[in-house]
């Protein structure tokens, strides 16, 4: 009885291993897809950029390295670029395993760029990964879209400098370096844009354009209250005149042409003494009458004219001296007297700087002149190897 189930323990032992080996055995048609709904097979509690079906990680590393691929994503976004493709980041996700059929190099390769295709990251920009990794099999590749900036033999490179840290099973630290090895090559291919053509510009400390030359002082307009104030556009008047003018100057002004006002008034009220009834014509007309009848009223008209001539010049003569005379004095006297000044507090346009605004001038220059990094399409199988 007793080796009875010792044989049937061992019977169902091997069983269970042998199911378990053939259930180890992954390739790209049953291996889950975290990012559109299969998650759960993948250890996952939503959808995510990473699959441990086989739990070689715990959660917690799980989700750490999950939150690495999409910190890839965001430290590899250009928001200087002139478009949406060269803007986006790159997408990365990871696929950890035990064993894949095959357990080969080329086995591992294959199916990395199998889940490339699968998923589609990225159809749109051509611009994501796949770090894929066989513990038992010692095998570690990453697949690439053809527009991702850091290409075959770098990976491969990236790869060997963590070798040591796959061989002692610090497979998270391995993981996770190389994913930040990877955002950090690409973002040191952003460094110098290149010189448009002409020799116009030269590339600065940070990798925009600037002028060779500086610009001269007179394409620049200063701003109104800024550097060394300038003299006043009328000579410097003492105050005592102001006192004597405001005082004395201007109320016999406003006498003078009031008496002349007057004086005109009264002319103009005694030369007829039989008002002009309004005829027929004079409704057809507007008020005007026949050309060469109405002598009382050419006359009246000729006194009416006059004293709104005389009204309107003593008003807008007085208010325009004045208005002149004290703005040229006060506020306006440190305003430069250029022709670009906008006036009202509103400031000209900067001026134009070489290089800055060329938009499509080069194709690795962004806004500002910052660089960005090679967006040319490089089709390859990505980068890995064994340890």
């Amino acid at each position: 009885m007793g080796s009875s189930s010792i044989g049937s323990l061992r019977f169902i032992s091997l069983f269970l291993f042998l199911s378990g080996c053939f259930s180890l055995e992954w390739d790209v048609s049953n291996f889950p897809n975290p990012t559109a709904g299969d998650y759960k097979r993948c250890n996952m509690r939503t959808t995510s950029n990473i699959c441990d079906p086989d739990e070689i990680l715990t959660e917690s590393q799980r989700y750490r390295l999950n939150h690495e691929l999409h910190q890839l994503e965001s430290r590899t976004r250009q928001d200087h670029a002139p478009d949406f493709c060269q803007k986006k980041g790159i997408t990365a996700a990871m696929a950890i395993v035990k064993h894949i059929k095959g357990n080969s190099d080329e086995a591992i390769k294959e199916m990395a760029n199998q889940i490339l295709r699968k998923w589609t990251l990225d159809g749109q920009c051509h611009k994501s990964v796949v770090f894929m990794v066989a513990i038992d099999d010692r095998r570690f590749w990453v697949a690439r879209d053809s527009r991702v900036p850091v290409y075959a033999q770098e990976f491969t490179q990236i790869f060997n400098s963590q070798k040591q840290l796959f061989q002692q099973g610090e497979y998270p630290q391995a993981l996770g370096n190389i994913i930040q090895q990877t955002w950090e090559k690409a973002i040191s291919k952003q460094g110098r844009a290149e010189v448009p053509s002409g020799d116009k510009g030269a590339v600065d400390d940070r990798g925009g354009f600037g002028p060779v030359v500086p610009p001269s002082p007179h394409d620049i307009i200063p701003r109104p209250d800024g550097g060394k104030k300038r003299g006043s556009l009328l000579p410097h008047i003492p105050l005592w005149f102001w006192i004597i003018l405001v005082l004395i100057i201007l109320p016999i002004l406003c006498c003078c042409c009031c008496l002349c006002y007057c004086c005109c008034c009264r002319k103009g009220g005694g030369s007829s003494n039989s008002p002009r009834r309004q005829g027929p014509s004079d409704i057809e007309s507007g008020g005007r009458g026949p050309m060469g009848e109405g002598t009382g009223r050419s006359s009246g008209g000729r006194g009416g004219a006059f004293n709104n001539f005389l009204g309107g010049l003593g008003g807008v003569g007085l208010g325009h001296l004045a208005g002149q005379l004290l703005s040229g004095g006060s506020k306006r006297r440190d305003i430069p007297a250029s022709p670009g000044y906008q006036g009202g507090g509103a400031y000209p346009a900067a001026p134009f700087q070489p290089g800055g605004g060329n938009a499509g001038s080069d194709r690795n220059a962004g806004a500002g002149g910052k660089g960005l990094y090679p967006t040319v399409a490089v089709n390859d199988q990505g980068g890995g190897g064994g340890w």
